[in-house]
């Protein structure tokens, strides 16, 4: 077989092997961290009748409007029920699919850059099966695929693709033709379908205008002729996107405001908040570089920010360097500053200018940011591999990449299997990154098998890392109340309920405080806080029955 033919199968070794990293997943079982209320607890999504869908489409249930990944999870549903691996299995098949997506788009890109230079075609399709395989089997993807409430990258991960192919290839050569009625049309399409998947995907007109600019060239004449036709063109035709990010962006920050998302605590400021994007920016590189000890949870601590630690002095010099070294070489390797510009603005809705929650980094925010790298690193695989000025580079090349492939994959593989199960999970994670959320979600695992003297212990560890998290205060009360210690329980659901943060769970509190209560033999003190459950929640049945039991109970008496 000759290699020209060789490569045609390129796309399905992709697929293949892909398929492969992720195979442990399809034993993996719905998680503490978020499957469960969202998906074991939630019988809304379960089917694709009109009153799913239409709640899918009205719903804020995870503080994210995300009506078209909730569309594919009642699609799981209504073939599998709730069987965890054919959940695990659509997001592994979507994570493929983009991955042959993501081939197909590195070769447009590639076809675009060496348009003048006459590149082989064999070397830019080796750079574009390095660059899908350095993306699809990547470690860092594995929490974006593992997890299924996290069905939302994979899902807005394909109509992204989907949306930049589509764009890149309808721009006609020369690009001054612009891009073809059809392609665009198809592209505006797949990018509502995306946002409509997960918000992260609203920075890609930005991404649109940097492949305008490289490699597909339409930007040439600038900055002079920035208003002049055609370019007036390209800019007119973003406007479309630009509403609709627009738009998508407003829902996201008031839907994440209503569920206390993205309600910053005190004390954080700009000052943080810039050193956190700084951190992320490195962060995630380092991660793509170096992909040990990952962790489904990192957590937010001021050493991290701190300008005179090392952590953020390493990051801001990190920053620095590739800003300086990418506008430097900007005429002579334009893909750099390609690469760093689209990297930088895809992360920026999650690296800490707007607040995004208790963690500081998150492995899956790093699926559509990290496009880039990886394609920069399929070129230079590429190029290395069909060299003829440098022949022990064109032997040594492909081996140095088939040989990361295998690595990455490895790791993928072991990876996965860490979200085998919640207890698996909550132990990798203290093992690897001990945090607040490690110790209170270990201990809600201890607590369901009935083990109430080592979850207390978990819960108190998580108070003493942090006091103000109100969910280990509720979990230690109710830990205690199992025990029968309803006097130790009590106070803890009042420290609960005088923290930040409790949003819809108020109602839940205080119902739980008033049978502590009750159980405690205080029924006039346990009646008023039933009642303010029903005043936040009215159709909280259990407060209501709760309440009922209270006055008869106080009637015997």
């Amino acid at each position: 077989m000759t290699l020209q033919r060789a490569c045609r199968y390129f796309p399905l070794v992709v697929a293949l092997l892909t398929l492969t990293a992720f195979l442990p997943a399809l034993r993996n079982e719905f998680v503490s961290w978020d499957d469960v209320p969202n998906l074991v607890l939630n019988p809304s999504y379960r089917g694709l009748g009109w009153t799913q869908i239409k709640w899918m489409w009205t719903s804020q249930m995870i503080g994210r409007y995300v009506p078209v990944t909730w569309m594919t999870l009642g699609l799981d549903y209504t073939i599998w029920g709730m069987n965890p691996f054919g959940y695990h299995l659509t997001s592994i098949l979507l994570h493929a699919a983009n991955a042959v997506l993501f081939y197909f788009l590195a070769l447009a890109i590639l076809a675009a850059a060496n348009r003048n230079n006459g590149e082989r075609r064999t070397t830019i399709r080796y750079g574009a099966l390095f660059a899908a395989l350095l993306f699809a089997v990547h470690p860092l993807r594995v929490e974006s695929v593992a997890w299924v409430t996290e069905r939302r990258d994979v899902v807005s991960g394909m109509f992204y693709l989907l949306s930049l192919l589509a764009y890149v290839r309808g721009v006609g050569d020369p690009p001054s033709l612009g891009i073809r009625r059809k392609y665009y049309f198809a592209s505006f399409g797949f990018f509502v379908l995306a946002v409509l998947s997960k918000e992260i995907t609203v920075t890609l007109p930005l991404v649109l205008l940097i492949l305008d600019w490289y490699p597909l060239g339409r930007l040439k004449g600038a900055p002079r002729g920035w208003i002049a036709l055609p370019l007036r063109t390209v800019w007119i035709e973003k406007i479309p996107f630009l509403a609709v990010s627009l738009a998508d962006g407003v829902v996201a920050l008031v839907v994440g405001t209503r569920h206390n998302i993205n309600t910053a605590p005190a004390g954080f400021g700009w000052l943080p908040r810039i050193g956190e994007s700084i951190y992320s920016l490195a962060f995630y590189v380092w991660k793509t570089l170096a992909p040990l000890h990952l962790s489904p949870f990192y957590p937010f601590t001021t050493h991290k920010v701190d300008p005179a630690g090392a952590p953020l002095a390493a990051s801001i010099a990190f920053v620095l360097l590739v800003t300086v070294a990418a506008f430097g070489l900007r005429r002579r390797f334009p893909g750099l500053l390609a690469v760093w510009l689209a990297y930088a603005i895809t992360l920026a809705p999650v690296m800490g200018i707007v607040y995004n929650g208790l963690e500081i980094t998150a492995d899956r925010y790093s699926y559509l940011p990290c496009l880039g790298w990886a394609l920069l690193g399929g070129v230079i695989i590429g190029k290395c591999s069909t060299s003829t000025r440098t022949p022990p580079a064109r032997s040594l090349a492909p081996a140095i990449g088939a040989l990361a492939v295998v690595v990455l994959g490895l790791i993928t593989w072991f990876q996965v299997q860490v979200w085998r199960d919640s207890e698996t999970l909550w132990t990798y994670a203290l093992e690897t990154e001990p945090s607040y959320l490690a110790y209170t979600s270990f201990g809600s695992v201890l607590m369901d098998r009935g083990d109430y003297l080592w979850a207390c212990d978990n819960f108190q560890r998580a108070i003493a890392m942090k006091p103000d998290y109100w969910l280990a205060h509720f979990d230690l009360a109710s830990c205690r109340g199992s025990l029968g210690r309803w006097n130790e329980a009590a106070p803890e659901y009042r420290i609960a309920l005088g923290l930040p943060g409790l949003g819809h769970s108020e109602a839940d509190v205080e119902n739980a405080l008033g049978w502590a209560l009750m159980m405690d033999g205080k029924l006039d003190e346990a009646i008023p806080h039933f009642q303010q459950a029903l005043k936040l929640r009215p159709g909280y049945e259990n407060a209501r029955s709760n309440l009922e039991l209270a006055l008869l109970k106080k009637g015997g008496r």
